[in-house]
């Protein structure tokens, strides 16, 4: 792809997948920008990626084209032509007032441990302390997910809308290495 390594910027509808158990088969769980020139790039193949917060909403994102290594999508059908777009900012275009997030920063790999402390009457808060002491809410409710032992995690810097309850601070859509089990019951408490 002559754009590989080209810083670009897009604007679409995400389209983002949830698990369906009737359905038989390998199931595309990830995230896509859908743009209007007929062009779909796949965003992200992780069921729990923060781009599923912004599912049927128009969004404006900067990063660039990639060649994606070991399994993906070849072909997404309908006359549309299919990309993979490595998200460095994404934002809706316009802000819904039940807006869970105003911004998504580029992913990246973290090591510290998880921590919950009081937060708001009758809810603790998680939290994600580097290996270095940086302490940042987490911003989702990963699965896999242990509080004490260190551990890597893939890590989205977010912005919170003002919307959503949540204690001051930096914070962090985080995904942990998770189990089948750790994701059923994920999948459960999302449904």
């Amino acid at each position: 792809m002559s754009d590989q390594g080209k810083k670009i910027r897009l604007e679409g509808i995400v389209r983002a997948s949830r698990y369906d158990p009737i359905d038989q088969g390998k199931q595309f769980l990830g995230a896509t920008i859908e743009c209007s020139d007929a062009t779909v790039w796949v965003i992200d193949y992780e069921e729990q990626s923060p781009f599923h917060v912004f599912t049927d909403r128009q969004v404006v994102a900067t990063g660039e084209p990639y060649e994606p290594e070991g399994q993906y999508l070849i072909d997404w059908g309908e006359g549309k032509t299919l990309g993979h777009f490595r998200v460095s900012s994404m934002r809706p275009v316009e802000v819904a007032s039940d807006a869970e997030l105003l911004e998504v920063g580029a992913g990246y790999g973290l090591r510290g441990r998880f921590e919950r402390s009081a937060g708001y009457p009758g809810e603790s808060v998680l939290s994600f302390v580097t290996d270095s002491g940086d302490v940042f809410v987490a911003a989702n409710d990963p699965a896999g997910v242990s509080v004490g032992p260190s551990v890597e995690v893939w890590a989205y810097p977010v912005q919170s809308s003002p919307s959503i309850q949540r204690p001051q601070g930096r914070c962090l859509w985080i995904i942990c290495p998770y189990s089948a089990a750790d994701l059923w019951a994920w999948r459960r408490r999302r449904s």
